[in-house]
């Protein structure tokens, strides 16, 4: 036990946390409960102390006023600095004046842990700190209310678009993420030392994936890290991100997967709205949940409605950021709405593995969602004919010999089939509002960031 004594705490022993903050409401007034959490605030009024008591269910307030509690306990209070581990045990009383309408008058205060000096203030407002600074410090700018309800909303996202998707039929799969080949083709591979040959980190699940329709799972879900070794510094890429991904067999077109799409986002938004009320309420978040069909414009489209406002750009040419942010403006304009598939891109600006269209020549039956001026989305109807497929292959450059893991499958019966890939982090981004994707990451990883 010496070193609970030598670290100025004392053991948790046989206490045991009752309720979280959120738990403490008028309702139970008159009851004695234990709380366990961080030192948020103090605020030292002389024969009155304020004590903000943070934990995972938000915050709640302690009152210590000189007259009502031991003085063990009202010294106790004075010597707590900001982030000290604490238990707390006392009465709920009424409090309309406080923001929860109760506040607990303690009969203990443990001290289960001490904190140093910290690096950055977890108290929101109080001073504004660089978002470099602030991810270097993750850990504890994860602490922050407002920061932590970030991830307990992409939480929900992600929670209710699995329980969408597992309640038609589909199955979650678990792909390698070390490959022998890229998946999408072109320089952004992370290429790995392998024992004695030379492998990367995947790009994505695509290939296999769609090998999982082949071997009779007829539609599954990937939520897992891709990577990606692009060399930008920008508020809108991370190289190592989570993509949720899904395949569907049986297909009878693209548009299947798309109205699977927005009916999982319209559900998931509307039960995260639901469940996470509070955290969306924190952030002053107001989710609507958007209506069905989302809106369908074709690429060449697209094009000349930028080239109408002015933006130089051919239909060769893929939708840069500046193009993005102009389309964020015009669809809510033209559409009503801000979640918009496009449809319809051009083979060049597709991977290999993308149907050709049938109706619009040198096109693909391929989509993006855009979501606020950025895309969050990108999927399509895969070729499932394998002379096709080959062909294909070697119009894009690639040596089908090097893939025949993946082209081999499709000489033994294929399933019509499509997918697509939804960037979380991106998802989080553009519904959240928040400024840098980096904010939606728990722990990115950029060009130069490899900790914490």
């Amino acid at each position: 036990m010496d070193f609970y004594k030598q670290a100025g705490v004392e053991p948790i022993g046989d206490r045991k946390r009752t309720h979280l903050s959120w738990q403490i409401t008028p309702d139970i007034a008159g009851q004695m409960v234990t709380l366990m959490g961080w030192v948020h605030i103090l605020r030292d009024k002389g024969r009155i102390k304020f004590l903000v008591l943070r934990d995972e269910g938000g915050t709640i307030q302690v009152t210590i006023p000189k007259k009502k509690v031991s003085e063990e306990v009202f010294e106790t209070a004075g010597h707590l600095k900001p982030e000290t581990v604490v238990a707390v045990t006392g009465e709920v009383v009424e409090a309309p004046q406080a923001k929860a309408g109760v506040e607990v008058i303690p009969t203990e205060i443990r001290i289960l842990n001490t904190a140093e000096p910290l690096p950055i203030d977890v108290v929101e407002g109080k001073v504004s700190i660089e978002l470099d600074t602030r991810l270097n410090n993750r850990i504890l700018d994860l602490r922050k209310p407002r920061v932590n309800a970030i991830f307990r909303i992409q939480h929900a996202l992600v929670r209710f678009s699995r329980e969408f998707l597992e309640e038609r039929g589909f199955v979650e799969i678990h792909t390698p993420k070390i490959v022998a080949e890229a998946t999408e083709g072109g320089a952004n591979l992370f290429e790995i030392q392998y024992f004695e040959k030379k492998a990367f980190l995947a790009q994505s699940p695509q290939f296999y994936k769609q090998l999982m329709l082949l071997a009779g799972f007829g539609r599954v879900f990937e939520i897992a890290p891709v990577f990606r070794a692009e060399k930008h510094n920008t508020r809108r890429h991370i190289n190592e991100y989570t993509s949720f991904d899904f395949e569907m067999a049986w297909i009878s077109g693209v548009e299947d997967v798309m109205q699977m799409e927005e009916e999982m986002l319209c559900y998931a938004f509307k039960r995260t709205a639901e469940t996470a009320a509070r955290e969306l309420e924190l952030l002053g978040v107001d989710l609507q949940v958007p209506k069905t069909p989302f809106p369908r414009i074709k690429y060449v489209e697209v094009i000349d409605l930028l080239n109408a406002e002015g933006k130089e750009i051919s239909i060769h040419d893929d939708l840069d950021p500046e193009s993005e942010r102009m389309l964020g403006e015009l669809f809510p304009e033209k559409f009503g709405t801000s979640l918009v598939f496009i449809t319809h891109y051009p083979l060049e600006l597709r991977p290999a593995y993308t149907m050709p269209s049938m109706t619009d020549k040198g096109m693909t039956e391929s989509f993006d969602l855009t979501y606020k001026g950025m895309e969050i989305t990108t999927g399509g109807q895969r070729i499932h004919l394998h002379d096709l497929l080959v062909e294909r292959f070697r119009a894009k450059g690639f040596n089908p010999d090097h893939f025949r893991f993946y082209l081999d499958p499709f000489r033994y019966g294929a399933p019509p089939h499509g997918g697509l890939g939804l960037g979380v982090e991106r998802l989080t981004m553009q519904l959240l509002g928040l400024e840098n994707i980096r904010e939606a990451a728990l722990l990115p990883r950029d060009r130069d960031r490899l900790t914490p």
